[in-house]
């Protein structure tokens, strides 16, 4: 006798016949909160604008109509009144006036401070957006496709907790190979999303250790390289000539491997050339 239970679960033939009913928001918002990187939203950059081009200009229609207001008042034949208080003022369409452009004032400024820091975020990767666009493909029709069209807007995208990557990660994760590698698979952390076959999670912190052990591995490199080919050169302009080569290619490694300021770079550039100059100088005195 067939389990009540296991009844009335829908068979994999049922959710493919109706994902909309059996997978819908439901799974998609699983997926979306199990990572960062595919927690994708839309800044609506133009319209942001438009609403505070608006604010802007219904604050200088009320900036307007007060100062016609004030002139008036301060004609020489208006009604003596008390332009130089608020507690004694009496005339009921200057507080209108006031009062209309701080809820304004507001929403204005609040929208400013809110949407500077969305327009800060940086660009969703492509990458990103494509995880989205697999799992639309591979869930078709679960989420109505009106609804989908967001991610299409790739120049109006942002992620809600975006990750800082140097630019030899972001480099390296062009390449599907070293995304999919084996070593950087974790299983899923958050148990609210349900277990997606279609769906692989990367571990950050391993892609992470393998970056850095990359990193010293060429700053070690660079550190040992130099001495060793230096202490086979004789002339000066030579040395001088492999010296000026390794602090250009030091400060293109520095550039594409770590997320530093361009000053930043010089001055690593300045105190790794400090130490060559000072290998120099120890081995011309030999």
């Amino acid at each position: 006798m067939e389990d009540p239970a296991t009844a009335s679960q829908p068979s994999q033939a049922d959710i493919d016949g109706k994902p909309w009913k059996y997978t819908g928001y439901q799974s998609f918002s699983a997926f979306v909160a199990s990572d960062n990187e595919f927690f994708v939203l839309r800044r609506f950059g133009a319209l942001s604008a438009r609403v505070l081009l608006g604010l802007q200009d219904q604050l200088s229609c009320l900036e307007q109509d007060l100062g016609a207001l004030e002139k008036r008042v301060r004609e020489k034949d208006a009604p003596d009144r008390h332009n130089g208080s608020f507690r004694q003022d009496t005339l009921e369409d200057r507080q209108a006036l006031v009062g209309q452009a701080q809820s304004l004032l507001r929403d204005y400024n609040e929208l400013i401070l809110q949407h500077s820091q969305i327009r800060a975020r940086p660009q969703v990767p492509k990458k990103d957006i494509c995880s989205l666009d697999n799992w639309f493909y591979n869930h078709g029709n679960a989420i109505l496709a009106e609804e989908t069209d967001y991610i299409k807007h790739t120049s109006d995208l942002f992620s809600i907790v975006p990750t800082p990557k140097s630019p030899l990660r972001s480099l390296l994760e062009t390449s599907s190979h070293f995304r999919l590698l084996g070593l950087w698979q974790r299983e899923n952390v958050d148990h609210s999303a349900d277990g997606d076959k279609n769906v692989l999670y990367m571990s950050d912190e391993r892609i992470e250790r393998f970056i850095a052990a990359f990193i010293m591995s060429l700053g070690l490199i660079m550190l040992i390289a130099p001495l060793w080919i230096l202490a086979f050169l004789g002339g000066l302009v030579q040395r001088l000539g492999v010296i000026s080569a390794f602090i250009v290619l030091f400060v293109a490694l520095v550039s594409v491997t770590t997320v530093a300021k361009p000053f930043e770079s010089l001055a690593a550039a300045a105190a790794y050339s400090a130490v060559l100059m000072v290998f120099l100088q120890i081995s011309g005195a030999n």
